[in-house]
Parts: C-alpha cells; structure tokens; sequence
C-alpha cells in the first residue's frame, strides 16, 4: 500500500461526494476507534487503537461508492467499509488505516413489492429502523439480530449473520434474493433478480459473508413476510444437557421449525437467563417459540413440540418465562447483563451437525475453562441458540472480569481462551463460527478450517482485488 497525506485523500474524496460527506484523520479516528471487538474496545481505551484511518467518507450514492473504489486503486490506499459498527470479530477496524468507507447514507427502501413480498433496501438502513417500517404496513423482516439497534443490512449481509428467529426463518443468506455490489475495482454489479435460477454459479452469495473483502454492497433484494397473529411459548427444563440435545435434534429433523430454540445449559440458565426472566434456573433451559400466521397450525406444532420435550424427560415451566424472554430479549447486551472495561469479553461461536454437537459443547467448554488460572474467575455461560434441520450451534460466552493491567497480557489471555476453544471445536468436529464472522479474531485460524480451499479463496481475492484494496488481511486474505 502506498502513503497517501490525509489532506490529499480529503480532497480527493471532496471532489466525489462533497466537503461536509469526509472527515479527517483526526476526527475519523475519534469516530471509527474500532467496532465491539473487545480488543478494539480495550484498545482504543488505552490509546493504542487498532483502528487508524487516515480520513472518512460518507457516499450518498453505489456511483459515489464505485468512484471512491476506483480512487482507491489510483492511489493503492486500502478501504474498509462501515455499517453499523457493531461487530465483535474486529472485521470493521481500519487497521492498515486508509479510507473508512461509512455507508450508513445509503438509507433508503426503494421499492417494496406488495405482491411477492420483497424490498429492494440500501445497505446502510439499519435493522431496527427497517424492521420498524415494516411493522407499520403489517410486514417483517424477520432477522433480528441482538445488534438490531446498530446493525445495518449491509453489515448484516457481509458478516453473514444471523437472529433470534433464525431456526424457522434462516440467516441472513436465507433471506437475500440478489445484491447490488461495487467490486474492489469500481465496477457496480447487480446480480440476477433471483436465486433458484440456473444461469451459472450464485454470485450474490460470494458476497454474503466476505466481510467487505471481495466487494462492497451497496443494496439488496430480500424477503418479507406479514407479521405472525400468533406466538406460541415452551419453557423446559432438563436433568441432563444432552436429553435436551436430543430433543432438539427430534424437533427439527422432523420438520418442525419454531423460529426460536434456545437451549441453556445450567450455567447460562442460572445466570443470565434466570436474572433476564427474573425467575430461579437451576437446570438446562430450553425456550422455544412458535409462530406464523394460522393461530390453529401454530397452537398444534407448538403441542407437538410439548410432547417431543416430554418424552425426553422435560418438565414444563411456565409459559409466561417465555413470554418474558421475548419481550427482554435484548437485554442481554446492554449493562447491567453486558460486560465492561476493565473485563476481558467474547464469545466463541462454533457450529456442527448433530452427530458431534454434544462432543463439541464439551470439548469446547472444558478447553477454555482450562486454559484460564484459577485467579481470574472465568465466567463461561454456553447456550445453543440457532437450530438447523442437520445440527445447531454453540455459543460459549465468556468473562474474565478483571483480567491483566497491562494490555499485551490481557489480549494473551483473551486470545489463549479464544484459540483453546475454536482449536477444541474444530478437533471436536465443528466449524470455528455460525454468525459472527471472521474479522481479525479468527483470521489466524483460517488456513486450519479451510485446508487447500484458502488458496482458492485467496485466488478469488486477487482477481477480484488485484491491488489488495478491500480490507487487506481480513479474514486471512
């Protein structure tokens, strides 16, 4: 990459998208510290970011977005989108500095079909505020991630994440039909209208959880549904993790699919779950919900499920906890539930298929809790929250709540539990994430989970990006 003055690139950028649409490098750096990233956060917190841009801009249109692209590769200065900046893998950190590419201006719904039930939205709309829309005319979207308040449908879409609804209605990829994108060299690409066609390989999902390294996405396509008449509650708890497994795995193999499914083992169940729900957890938890658009369908899956849950030895919990989570289910990522300075936070997501989700989930726990000396008091509280018809997810959440003084021997701790876990997962017979993407985290263990198949990503990355301009590094690229 090349030195490029900040007034230089300012003035660039000036001439594309307007004085008042870029930001210095002063300001920029103020603005664009780092996502949530923990380390990006305990960074920033002592005067070390990681994040370093050497100016902002806020283009207002994909052709403004292409033109800056194209900027870039005159000058070979890296780029690195922003959506919402709500990532915890550090995907958004401009660490190589450059232009931060915020793309929160493009925010508009251009066009809703009423008929086929889809929408044409700009990448920079965040969740929230799309969903909120939606709900006004009796539609939803139906991704509803806990970062909803910041998240945008672009971030969504690169990091290829996923919500609470997730085992009914899918991830994110399960909810794109096609992409507006600017290829790292400026050129502006819709892809074809669909996904069930049989015109070539499916270039929408190359993009879908490329994390900005292989093009930016300035719009999509994506499905909608009409707001459900009917939610439906199961709260159960369960002797044994593994009988609840069990009859998780029975409910979706068989066809049942309610949007939540949200297994708690005791540790998550008499922690954060009880103080959510204000009610004492002592066991395994599972919460599941139901939901849809037939009150009578809703209510009889919801009555198959009670007796999966019952022949597996479950006892009923009341409804109403349900109920009650639904309506908190956010809370688990404000204060006083999320973690703050000077604690050491993350959680290690990894996914696999049900005949090694219970291995996993042990070997996984039991490695990060080993790896932490005793002082420290790690908290580890482990859910399996989305659901697949061929197996789910762990989602092992973890707190040191004091960790070292001195930064470089936190982030060694930090990253010690993180690789005990993901490496665990990985021998266990997991993939190393579900639905928080790789960012700078886990690029280390890239080459470990795709074997030979990095190098072809990588052959993508060069052509594509002949001049490394996209987010150089990430995701090991």
């Amino acid at each position: 990459m090349a030195t490029v003055a900040s007034d230089l690139l300012s003035a660039r950028l000036t001439e594309i998208v307007g004085a008042d649409r870029v930001m210095g490098a002063s300001q920029a750096r103020t603005q664009y510290a780092g996502d949530q990233w923990w380390y990006a956060i305990a960074a920033a917190a002592a005067g070390q970011p990681v994040s370093t841009p050497d100016v902002a801009a806020r283009p207002a249109t994909p052709e403004q977005v292409a033109a800056i692209l194209r900027l870039a590769n005159e000058l070979l200065v890296p780029v690195t989108p922003w959506g919402g900046g709500s990532g915890v893998q550090g995907a958004a950190n401009a660490d190589r500095g450059g232009i931060v590419l915020d793309l929160r201006d493009l925010n508009r719904v251009r066009h809703i079909d009423h008929k086929s039930l889809t929408c044409v939205v700009e990448a920079g709309v965040s969740v929230r505020d799309f969903e909120a829309m939606l709900n006004a005319q009796g539609l939803c979207f139906t991704h509803y991630p806990a970062s909803a308040e910041w998240a945008t449908i672009g971030g969504s879409i690169a990091a290829r994440g996923s919500g609470v609804l997730s085992s009914k209605y899918g991830k994110i990829e399960d909810h794109i039909l096609n992409l507006e994108f600017v290829t790292p060299t400026g050129e502006l690409v819709t892809t074809p209208s669909v996904p069930r066609h049989a015109v070539g390989p499916e270039l929408t999902q190359l993009m879908v959880g490329a994390e900005g390294t292989l093009g930016v996405i300035t719009a999509a396509t994506v499905k909608l549904r009409p707001l459900p008449k009917r939610r439906a509650f199961l709260v159960a708890e369960f002797d044994d993790l593994a009988a609840g497994i069990e009859a998780g795995r029975v409910i979706m193999v068989n066809g049942l699919r309610p949007p939540v499914m949200r297994l708690y083992d005791v540790h998550a169940a008499s922690h954060s779950l009880a103080r959510a729900v204000e009610a004492t957890l002592d066991k395994a938890t599972f919460v599941i919900m139901f939901d849809g658009e037939y009150p009578q369908l809703v209510d009889t899956e919801a009555s198959i499920a009670r007796d999966v849950l019952l022949a597996h030895g479950a006892r009923l919990l009341p409804e109403a906890l349900g109920e009650l989570w639904w309506e908190r289910r956010y809370v688990f990522y404000y204060p006083p539930y999320a973690p703050e300075l000077p604690s050491i936070w993350g959680t290690v997501d990894v996914v696999a298929d049900f005949e090694h989700i219970e291995a996993v989930y042990h070997a996984t726990t039991e490695a990060m809790r080993a790896v932490v000396p005793a002082e420290y008091n790690l908290s580890l509280n482990t859910h399996l929250s989305h659901w697949y018809e061929w197996g789910s997810m762990i989602y092992a959440r973890m707190k040191v709540p004091k960790g070292p003084d001195d930064l470089s021997e936190a982030k060694a701790l930090h990253d010690a539990i993180f690789r005990a876990g993901v490496e665990a997962a990985m021998k266990a017979g997991a993939v190393m994430n579900d639905h928080h993407g790789v960012g700078l985290r886990l690029a280390p263990f890239m080459d470990a989970q795709y074997g030979a198949g990095m190098e072809s990503l990588r052959r993508i990355k060069r052509a594509l990006d002949p001049n490394n301009i996209l987010c150089p590094g990430k995701l090991g690229l």
